[in-house]
């Protein structure tokens, strides 16, 4: 048996649905008709990391210790960047299978993992070096395919530009997953292949659903074609770790913090810089038009070159935590919903926890629309050890809101700017295969479901520590796997622990920046 996971980073139907309607995309119109098709929800917040560990692991981020692209460490009064597979906690279902397995451009998968098989890691978090096991497939991958994990001209996009080069470039990485796919599939050596397209999100980030988005599409979808004709694949699932949505207003919400007495905000460097209109948005261009941006990179220490501000007096992720008054504020926020309460004694955590929950509820932006579509506490959506180490608020931000995580802008509500599309929680999934009932819709799936489904249907142990559950209703009546009683064990899944804190080098720093999340 093999089965085949096709990993969409950031695809929804809600953008995709013109598109199948008007044919453009036949192969998935063909997987909507005559698979089971549904939305499936991400844990919030909906984002990159943690979601794809979720989905490996089955578990949610208060079992897996990382919340977001960065971490707030209250004790240590610091905020650092997260995406190493080594700061999360919990295992990878395709390590509980018989067979070999390949895993493709994986996110959040550097360092590589030691697979019984192949282990691709992927963007953004990976190196351009060092991202395979075995490590010498790295070479083969450089020389059969030309193979690499990120665009060269990443620091070029701009929501403004479409004709730019770099757009090209992610066209031609996208067909270069699918070449590596399609091959493993056809060698018939793997139980399971696991492939991402990450920087299909990327675009949906810059562009949302203008013509090179659709070209992305048609990409992915001639593809999906050539995996439906091989006489190789069993199953095909595919799935993605978050939605996405269309961007009106951007709400910068350490702004609002600030303004209502939460956060306390030192002042210096970027300050002046601001004042001085020495701005990433005038230095960039220079140092592209002279190519010695990248050498910079290189050369210059990430914490000075966070410190150099957006137009807008946004500085870079990680200088956030230079910009606290960690003793005067009460409350930090990262982008897309997760909030902080750094407050001193626990009561008056609590306390600073439901004002700010019943001021976000009210929230409107300038035209009378709602910004938060739910506060919820924390400990009303995870569960786990680390559970307390992460933020105290989720934030659900309503359709067509960006929560902005930066600091050092003036205005609480803008206009989008660097981004055109957002995430969202409801992301899509659909099954595919001779097992598979086409008539079933589950208004209830949910990303940590996928594993123990996935070793229900390859009759593997399921770990006990998983919070997602093997969801039969996917598989007709008729199927073996249908009524399957799963095996579940006490496997060592999780272990609560020390959590190593790692800084992101230079390059990886970057290239966040470049895809706008470090300045979020």
């Amino acid at each position: 048996m093999t089965t085949v996971i096709l990993g969409l980073d950031g695809a929804a139907f809600e953008l995709i649905d013109d598109w199948i309607d008007s044919g453009d995309l036949p192969n998935l119109e063909t997987l909507t008709e005559e698979g089971a098709a549904m939305d499936m929800q991400s844990w919030l917040p909906p984002v990159t990391c943690p979601n794809w560990r979720c989905y490996a692991s089955g578990v949610n981020p208060g079992k897996l210790g990382v919340f977001w692209w960065e971490q707030v460490n209250r004790d240590l009064q610091s905020i650092e960047p997260t995406s190493s597979s080594e700061q999360f906690d919990g295992g990878e279902y395709w390590d509980l299978l018989d067979g070999k397995v390949s895993i493709i451009n994986f996110p959040t998968g550097s360092p590589p993992s030691k697979v019984n098989g192949e282990f691709i890691a992927g963007g953004p978090g990976s190196e351009q070096v060092k991202y395979t096991h075995p490590t010498d497939l790295e070479e083969d991958l450089r020389a059969k395919y030309d193979y690499q994990v990120h665009p060269e001209l990443l620091s070029q996009l701009s929501k403004d530009e479409q004709d730019i080069d770099c757009v090209d470039e992610i066209h031609r990485l996208i067909e270069q997953r699918f070449q590596v796919l399609e091959d493993r599939l056809e060698s018939g050596e793997y139980e399971l292949i696991h492939a991402t397209v990450f920087y299909i999100n990327v675009l949906h980030h810059f562009y949302w659903d203008r013509e090179v988005v659709r070209t992305a599409w048609k990409i992915i979808d001639k593809h999906i074609g050539t995996l439906l004709n091989s006489d190789k694949l069993d199953h095909l699932f595919i799935m993605s770790d978050h939605g996405s949505n269309r961007i009106d207003v951007e709400f910068n919400i350490n702004t609002w913090l600030e303004q209502n007495g939460y956060l306390v905000r030192q002042r210096g460097a970027s300050d002046v810089m601001k004042r001085l209109g020495i701005t990433q948005d005038r230095v960039r261009p220079l140092l592209n038009r002279f190519h010695i941006e990248w050498l910079l990179r290189r050369v210059v220490p990430s914490d000075i070159q966070d410190l150099l501000p957006d137009s807008e007096g946004r500085v870079k992720r990680s200088a956030k935590g230079q910009l606290i008054n960690w003793e005067e504020s009460t409350a930090i926020a990262s982008g897309q919903g997760p909030l902080y309460v750094i407050a001193d004694s626990q009561s008056k955590r609590q306390k600073v926890k439901q004002e700010l929950q019943g001021k976000l509820n009210k929230l409107r932006d300038p035209e009378g629309n709602l910004v938060i579509k739910e506060t919820r506490s924390a400990e009303s959506v995870y569960s786990g050890p680390y559970t307390s180490d992460g933020p105290d608020i989720l934030l659900d931000q309503a359709p067509n809101v960006h929560i902005n995580g930066g600091i050092g802008v003036d205005d609480v509500f803008v206009r989008p700017d660097t981004w055109a599309g957002e995430n969202k929680d409801t992301g899509m999934f659909i099954s595919y295969g001779p097992e598979i009932d086409s008539e079933t819709v589950l208004d209830d799936l949910r990303i940590t479901d996928l594993a123990p489904t996935l070793l229900t249907l390859h009759d593997a142990p399921i770990p006990r520590d998983m919070d997602g559950k093997p969801r039969y209703e996917i598989f007709s009546e008729d199927s073996s796997i249908h009524s399957r009683s799963s095996e579940v064990k006490d496997i060592n899944w999780i272990e609560a622990d020390t959590q190593d804190t790692r800084q992101t080098d230079n390059a990886v720093h970057s290239r966040l920046s470049d895809l706008g999340y470090i300045n979020e």
